[in-house]
């Protein structure tokens, strides 16, 4: 008996690490900085076109390659088979097949591909043929860059023609780039689509928690960005809708300006409370959303519903039986920056190694979004107040703190906003709540989105990027302003330790191993920028001063000796 239970746990462990290896083999990653005025180069691009054949676009009537394959091969829904927990041989089997059709398509075009595809696997060239040439027109586009040209006329003061702003994966049609980006209409967010495909985002997210904590979360803390909205025509808005249990309505001209409740009968599970931190482009972006949001959380807070399945109704219900709030402030729940203020300058003190203990970020996070953003109701609406109580008492409910992640380009390694806003509600939330809240990412950069918890999301981009030679040798092709970026990306690593305590330590011993202990590869970054070399060493060793890494004391006299080196160096430079 004993035996056997090793054998399935044994078992489970490997097909875990098989499961990881796989994401990370098949993860789509930049391979260097885009320069302005040049097109993909050619592995780039087929890299690219694979991952644009593996959805469906409806909007060009075109299929997604794998769900071809496995229709034909008579198995089934693909969706379904990439949500099987069971080993992946018939993933692998299709993904084998797409990669293949991929290659044969760049050799043979858009028939000999859809040709080749029903010879190998049975595929009605019909069926495939509008996605290959899907595929033919965008890389055509592709060969092409118009940034100079436009910027000349931009200059010039002429027209440029106006494209949407997104991720090539998420809508081709942003291509060919050098065209002037437009927004959406804040009316339309969110989009019908956008909020089908929230469903599966807001469910898989909660039954995460639950698996993992045995229940519900009572609250969760979603942080939503402009751009990301923009991309995705209201994504993570949806997603916020379908927590609270409630769907948009459309008046006659299109405008998501209602809210419509989902009975609890559909449902088949708790409205969720949501507490709504917004970016200062999206509050400038998407008022009439932003009331949406408020008017869906005064609907559910109002309802006659049980408290075990209305957590919004139950936390309103509370604050106001407590005394000292009224319903208006207890219904709040939409907050950013006061009105013409951006940011939550948490990454600035980061950056700048200006804090003291973790609670300084969380209160600084607090500070710079706790303006309330609502209606009341007398229909007055409310706009930039100040309310850092109403918002320290919303985090002291909150479970679990999340963020979508839309786009191949930029990760939460890439950019410091990530830890800034993810990171730093999520401290404020342990500092109010007095507990660490669950935090989780969601990833729609591959069919089927995954949630993903904040410590599996910076491993694998870590193992993607950061101590991938493809990704840092792509990077040291740019010089100067590459060793920048390497240097980047270990600041941000480390604001997910200063925000979250977030960061294994071996990831702290394999970039100093990788990039500082090898002479060579020092040598190599130190011609290029020793600055940023220097920043960097310097960094590993405020993880280790703070806490958060425990190195062999080998390594750190290794680098304190870097220090003094580089140190000199740049002395020596100056004199």
């Amino acid at each position: 008996m004993n035996s056997r239970k090793t054998g399935n746990e044994r078992d489970a462990r490997v097909l875990r690490l098989y499961e990881q290896l796989v994401e990370i083999e098949q993860r789509l990653i930049p391979t260097g900085l885009h320069v302005f005025g040049r097109a993909s180069e050619l592995q780039e691009k087929a890299d690219l076109l694979r991952m644009v054949a593996s959805f469906d676009r409806p909007e060009q009537g075109a299929r997604a390659l794998p769900g071809l394959v496995a229709e034909a091969l008579g198995i089934g829904d693909f969706d379904t088979l990439m949500r099987d927990p069971s080993p992946g041989d018939t993933r692998d089997l299709i993904d084998g097949i797409v990669s293949e059709t991929v290659q044969v398509f760049g050799e043979s075009g858009a028939s000999g591909a859809a040709d080749w595809l029903k010879e190998k696997a049975g595929v009605d060239a019909a069926e495939s043929l509008p996605t290959f040439l899907l595929l033919a027109k965008i890389a055509k586009q592709l060969e092409s860059n118009n940034e100079i040209e436009s910027l000349m006329h931009a200059l010039r003061g002429r027209y440029v023609e106006p494209g949407p702003g997104a991720d090539i994966v998420q809508n081709p049609g942003v291509l060919p780039t050098g065209r002037n980006t437009h927004a959406v209409n804040p009316y339309s967010v969110p989009s019908p689509a956008a909020f089908a495909r929230a469903e599966h985002a807001a469910e898989a997210l909660l039954l995460r928690y639950r698996e993992e904590n045995g229940h519900y979360p009572r609250a969760v803390a979603m942080v939503l960005w402009g751009l990301d909205n923009i991309k995705t025509q209201g994504e993570g808005v949806a997603q916020a809708l379908w927590l609270l249990g409630v769907r948009p309505v459309r008046d006659a001209l299109n405008r998501a300006t209602e809210i419509e409740i989902i009975p609890l009968e559909e449902l088949r599970r708790p409205r969720v409370d949501v507490v709504i931190t917004v970016s200062g482009i999206f509050r400038d972006l998407f008022t009439p959303t932003m009331a949406l949001l408020d008017k869906a959380v005064r609907r559910v807070a109002a309802l006659d519903e049980p408290s075990e399945m209305n957590f919004v109704r139950q936390s309103v219900r509370e604050k106001v039986d407590a005394g000292g709030s009224n319903f208006d402030d207890a219904v709040t729940r939409v907050f950013s920056n006061a009105p013409g203020n951006y940011g939550a300058n948490v990454n600035f003190m980061v950056a700048g190694s200006q804090w003291e203990t973790a609670d300084t970020l969380g209160n600084l996070f607090v500070t710079r979004k706790c303006f309330a953003y609502a209606r009341d109701s007398g229909g007055q609406t409310i706009e930039g107040r100040e309310a850092r109580d109403l918002m320290n008492d919303n985090l002291s409910r909150v479970e679990a703190t999340y963020q979508n992640i839309d786009s191949i380009e930029v990760g939460i390694t890439d950019v410091d906003h990530y830890f800034e806003y993810l990171g730093g509600i999520s401290r404020a939330v342990e500092k109010c709540a007095q507990a660490r809240p669950s935090i989780y990412l969601s990833d729609s950069l591959s069919p089927g989105t995954k949630i993903r918890s904040l410590e599996e999301t910076i491993r694998l981009e870590t193992r993607t990027k950061t101590l991938n030679p493809k990704w840092y040798e792509g990077m040291l092709k740019h010089g100067f302003r590459g060793v920048a970026e390497i240097e980047n990306h270990v600041l941000n690593t480390f604001g997910w330790s200063a925000t979250a305590d977030a960061v294994d330590p071996w990831i702290y011993t394999e970039i100093s191993k990788t990039f500082l202990l090898d002479p060579i590869m020092f040598n190599r970054l130190r011609e290029l920028n020793s600055d940023s070399v220097r920043s960097l060493t310097k960094r590993l060793l405020e993880a280790h001063e703070r806490g958060y890494w425990s190195p062999d004391e080998e390594i750190l006299e290794k680098l304190r000796d870097l220090i003094i080196e580089l140190g000199a160096q740049a002395k020596h430079m100056t004199v």
